[in-house]
């Protein structure tokens, strides 16, 4: 018979580590331990819930309303019938459970969270593809006083986990309302807000390269939407007749499978309606690019935007209600001048309905340690009975802790219990559960060291005091330096 079994040298290869995924040592998890307990004790005074929800969610639940770049990045994939993703962030899943279990709860509903989400990006400095998200969400509160709410915790968050952030504050109403004018496809409307956050940025976007993707259609319905000043002519109750008869005329089959021709050709007619036209979209990206231009201080920015809308006849509500916001976080005790405005703010998800903002290091322009904003029609897209006005945040906790410099060791056990000889484990174990008992942190050896290698060992951990345990319970207590100065540190000191 055949022996599979591989030999010892191939059982032996090293696995190693996934591309962009990291593991946490015990000095780091301290730290971030630190820094997250600092940060719930701030959601937990200004009354927020913690609530936890599954790491592997229906793939569905973030293709509803995520922007084109979030998807991408998705861990999703096919398992026994059923699409499933890791979860790229948790608002989304906060909604799905509040949809199936918490709409009989008293409103407003302040929830946080904090747990690993997966994306998969380009690895890099300060960005992995396993991160741990923490935040809040306010549900069921709409206007001003809920907007402010969050912005001012998110800045307390960070101030707890000592960090004094930069906070720069958007409304993405303005852009919807503008884009609402335009017969603009939906497609073409997700990518002029994509391209307004990279021009918020500074960066390059190519218009002429992406139109024909943004304004390619149906042929036929490109065809007729070329000969719109003679179909104007045509009364609408007569349209679709006379588009039929054309169709007929010069031998093109209408015919769909159940469908019949008049509804095929109805289809076209709304298809033509629909269509995005070139000179549209290039109306709405010079608007998107004059917009994100408008960032800096509220007292230039505020009237700049004013006089943007009131050219375009757009409505001034988003305006008045970043003044809002604005003077209710001066209450909260945040310097109004310190904020940045930017009415480019998009931050790649399409959900967001209202009011966006962004927190960045301090002396670090570009990291970005925070996000969030208002997104009042995302739950009932995953399936509430009622609309939820809702908004929320966001941090990675691991930049957090960067930034503030945290360090921290696990603290060490105060006590060493050593049995005498093997005959004292007994002894030496009643001993130690004593000591748990009364609050002490205590190690027992488990590996038969002399009390010399003990007290090495003890020195080499920061263990101040050893207990030598004899057969009978009686304890010796030692300090762990007693006699020894300073020890070296070698590796599988046994002796």
């Amino acid at each position: 018979m055949n022996d599979q079994r591989p030999s010892p040298r191939a059982s032996r290869a090293a696995i190693e580590r996934l591309r962009g995924m990291v593991d946490v040592d015990p000095s780091r998890y301290q730290a971030r331990r630190v820094a997250l307990e600092r940060i719930l004790e701030t959601f937990d005074r200004h009354g927020y819930r913690p609530i936890e929800t599954p790491v592997v969610e229906p793939t569905e639940l973030f293709l509803r309303k995520s922007g084109g770049e979030r998807v991408a990045q998705m861990y999703a994939f096919h398992y026994r019938d059923r699409e499933i993703a890791l979860r790229p962030e948790h608002t989304a899943s906060v909604l799905r459970m509040y949809a199936d279990s918490m709409q009989r709860e008293p409103l407003p509903l302040r929830l946080s969270y904090a747990g690993p989400v997966f994306r998969y990006e380009k690895p890099q400095a300060g960005r992995t593809r396993q991160f741990t998200e923490v935040g809040c969400e306010l549900l069921g509160a709409e206007g001003p006083v809920a907007d402010a709410e969050v912005i001012h915790l998110a800045l307390e968050g960070l101030r707890a986990a000592g960090v004094e952030g930069r906070l720069v504050l958007g409304h993405i109403g303005i852009v919807l309302d503008f884009l609402n004018r335009l017969p603009l496809r939906q497609r073409a409307r997700d990518w002029l807000v994509w391209s307004m956050e990279r021009l918020r940025k500074g960066q390059e976007v190519d218009l002429e390269a992406a139109l024909a993707g943004l304004v390619a259609g149906d042929p036929l319905a490109s065809i007729f939407t070329e000969m719109s000043d003679t179909l104007h002519d045509i009364p609408p109750d007569r349209l679709e007749g006379w588009i039929l008869a054309v169709l007929r005329e010069v031998g093109v089959q209408v015919q769909g499978g159940t469908r019949t021709p008049e509804e095929i050709v109805a289809g076209l007619i709304a298809k033509m309606n629909r269509q995005s036209d070139a000179a549209d979209v290039r109306r709405a990206f010079d608007f998107v690019r004059e917009l994100a231009a408008i960032q800096g201080p509220p007292g230039e920015v505020l009237p700049a935007v004013r006089a943007l809308t009131r050219r375009h006849g757009l409505h001034d509500e988003p305006i008045a209600r970043l003044e809002e916001v604005l003077d209710l976080l001066a209450a909260y005790g945040h310097a109004v001048d310190t904020i940045e405005l930017s009415l480019g703010l998009g931050r790649g998800l399409h959900y967001y309905t209202g009011m966006l903002f962004e927190i960045y290091a301090p002396d670090r322009p570009g990291l970005q340690l925070c996000g969030g904003g208002r997104y009042d029609d995302l739950a009932q897209m995953l399936g509430t009975r009622q609309p939820l006005p809702a908004c929320g945040f966001s941090y990675g906790l691991e930049r957090v802790v960067e930034v503030a410099g945290i360090t921290a060791e696990p603290p060490a056990p105060e006590v060493l219990v050593v049995p005498s000889s093997s005959a004292a484990s007994a002894a030496a174990i009643r001993v130690s559960e004593r000591l748990r008992a009364e609050g002490r942190r205590v190690e027992i050896d488990v590996r038969g060291r002399s009390v010399h290698a003990s007290r090495k060992y003890a020195l080499r951990r920061g263990i101040a005091e050893v207990m030598v345990v004899d057969e009978t319970g009686g304890v010796t207590v030692e300090p762990a330096s007693r006699h020894e100065g300073t020890v070296a540190a070698t590796e599988g000191d046994d002796d």
